[in-house]
This record gives C-alpha cells, sequence and structure tokens, in this order.
C-alpha cells in the first residue's frame, strides 16, 4: 500500500542538482572564444587540470537559463548581448568530486562584430582569452572538452541541438 507524502517531505527526498549556462561566442572568422579560469594554477596545484571554459556559470536562484546566460557574458566579458540567444544543447554531468548533477544549458548568437570581439574585458574570475578555430582549441583543452565543443559547435552550426551526457552526445 502506497503512503500519501506531504509535499514538503516528498521535496526533501529528492536529489538537489546545479544548473548552469554557458555561451558559445564566435568572432566574426569563426572562431570560438574561451576564457581561462584564473584560478587555474592554485587548481592545478591540487590536481585539477587547467580550464578553458566558454563564459557562463551557474543560475542564481529564480534565474532562468537564458537570463543567466545573458548576465554570465556581461559580468566574464563586458560584453551585452541584445540579441536572440539561440538554444544550442545542454549538457549533464553526473555527480562527481563532491558535487551534485550539473545540467549547463547552453546558447549562441550570430557571429560577434569585429568591435565586440575586439572589446572583451574579463572579469577577476578569467585572466585570458583567446578566439581560436575548433581544431586549434584541440591542442588547448581535454579530450572531454573538445568533445563537449565539438558536438556544440556542430549542433549550432546544422541548427540541430544536442543532449550531451558528460560532454558526450547521448
Amino acid at each position: 500500500m502506497k503512503t500519501w507524502m506531504p509535499r514538503e517531505e516528498f521535496v526533501e527526498t529528492l536529489p538537489r542538482a546545479l544548473h548552469g549556462c554557458g555561451v558559445l561566442l564566435f568572432d566574426p572568422d569563426g572562431k570560438l572564444l574561451l576564457l581561462h579560469d584564473s584560478f587555474s594554477a592554485g587548481r592545478a596545484a591540487k590536481g585539477w587540470p587547467q580550464r578553458w571554459w566558454a563564459p557562463g556559470g551557474l543560475l542564481e536562484a529564480g534565474e532562468a537559463p537564458e537570463q543567466a546566460a545573458r548576465r554570465e557574458v556581461l559580468e566574464e566579458t563586458g560584453l551585452r548581448l541584445d540579441g536572440p540567444l539561440c538554444p544550442v544543447g545542454v549538457d549533464f554531468l553526473s555527480p562527481a568530486e563532491g558535487w551534485p548533477p550539473v545540467s549547463t544549458y547552453f546558447f549562441s548568437t550570430g557571429p560577434l562584430t569585429r568591435g565586440q570581439a575586439d572589446a572583451v574585458t574579463l572579469s577577476e574570475e578569467h585572466d585570458e582569452h583567446r578566439f581560436l578555430s575548433l581544431a586549434a582549441w584541440e591542442d588547448e583543452v581535454s579530450a572531454t572538452m573538445h568533445a563537449r565543443l565539438t558536438a556544440l559547435v556542430t549542433a549550432f552550426a546544422t541548427g540541430r541541438q544536442v543532449v550531451l551526457h558528460c560532454g558526450r552526445p547521448m
């Protein structure tokens, strides 16, 4: 026999998860922007890999993924994205290293103008940015990150959204 459980009690039994966003930004030549985490040296000393990532981050309470994407791009690059954001895909990361599961929603825009690409201004979270071709990023990021980027860039180019699990298409 099933017992009815009040909503508040039921919610307490559910797993906790985080939600994030990322934005693929391209310069007028089609090169992809990634930001280097300014804390990477300290993290590398503790065994964490160096980290390049698309602008983005975790959603704040009550924030929708697209709102968070616009906020994160502004905070991390100084760029205000006023035009439409195209949903590209989502990547689900299983719980690992003490983190709960994370679903990251990815968006993109058309290419930035040359002025926008030249005007990237980093927050203190990042110490470097680069616009590189997807092929050139292969030498700079992990195999998992490159697979993730390849799937997302392909999804954007084809107009077909992609669902990933730990960076790999499902």
